[in-house]
């Protein structure tokens, strides 16, 4: 078995663990897929290291990522992608989607006695169109359109399967997975969802409504976004909290579920409520 080791190359805490990570399972009958960033923190004998991130999961088997959940989420994609699993070790203030705090390495030997589950989690595909020209991302989360860093409302135009159904006047509007209504939707005012349904999630960021509400899609629903013809001020499109860009009138933000799924390896039998419970208690904390 080949493992890629990914850490947040941000944190030292991160490297850390990923080398706790290595001292856990190098007795096992492994190797490793490291990024070449990390080839002078993170000497390893079995280890093999590769240009990117990417290439470190594109040669592994499975994938563990050590950091918070932006971490683990920007690997869960590229694994995705490659349609390989990963694990996510928590280093960060809440971890959501972390299969381990680090206090529980020892549950890594299960990785080669079987005891461990895949759980699927639906990915959005997103495009965005500027000037005619599209480009195509993943989101995990979320995909927001905001007013960035201008205290001012927007207007946007939402329209589902090519029809319009509502315009807005807000401080932005949330699109969500059911994995990421626990995060920025969340904090809108938008409920929880169950991280395995299969539907979209759309919440209105402030909304100057009384009325205006969260509205969950089909799983097969195509949903776009573009900026309302009233609006004073460019909104912002950012994917999973990363890569904002403003969009102006005429471009487009449209988001369906994407043909891959994330895969996370889950190495205890705690439910997803109990998860939740744990990880908003703490937050209060």
């Amino acid at each position: 078995m080949k493992i890629a080791i990914i850490p947040y190359a941000g944190k030292a805490e991160a490297v850390f663990y990923a080398r706790n990570v290595i001292k856990h399972l190098r007795d096992h009958d492994c190797s490793f897929a490291i990024p070449s960033a990390f080839s002078n923190s993170i000497k390893c004998d079995s280890g093999e290291y590769f240009d990117s991130e990417f290439d470190a999961v594109k040669n592994a088997d499975l994938a563990v990522s050590i950091g918070g959940d932006g971490t683990i989420i920007h690997t869960a994609k590229d694994a995705a992608v490659l349609g390989k699993p990963v694990l996510g070790v928590n280093c960060g203030r809440v971890g959501f989607v972390a299969g381990l705090e680090p206090g529980e390495l020892s549950m890594l030997s299960r990785l080669f006695t079987g005891e461990y589950t895949v759980d699927e989690r639906m990915l959005l595909e997103v495009d965005i169109k500027k000037k005619g020209i599209c480009s195509r991302s993943y989101a995990l989360n979320d995909v927001t359109v905001t007013n960035g860093a201008i205290s001012r409302m927007i207007d946007l135009d939402v329209y589902l399967n090519g029809e319009p159904i509502n315009s807005y006047r807000a401080d932005g509007v949330i699109v969500a997975t059911p994995t990421g209504s626990t995060a920025y939707s969340l904090s809108a005012g938008g409920p929880v969802i169950e991280p395995h349904m299969k539907c979209m999630l759309m919440t209105p960021i402030c909304p100057h409504s009384l009325f205006s509400r969260s509205v969950l899609f089909s799983d097969d629903s195509e949903v776009m976004i573009c900026k309302g013809s009233a609006s004073r001020t460019d909104p912002y499109v950012t994917v999973d909290g990363r890569n904002s860009e403003k969009i102006v009138g005429g471009d487009s933000v449209t988001m369906r579920r994407a043909p891959c799924a994330a895969k996370f390896i889950k190495l205890n039998n705690k439910n997803f409520y109990r998860i939740l419970n744990e990880k908003l208690n703490e937050r209060m904390c």
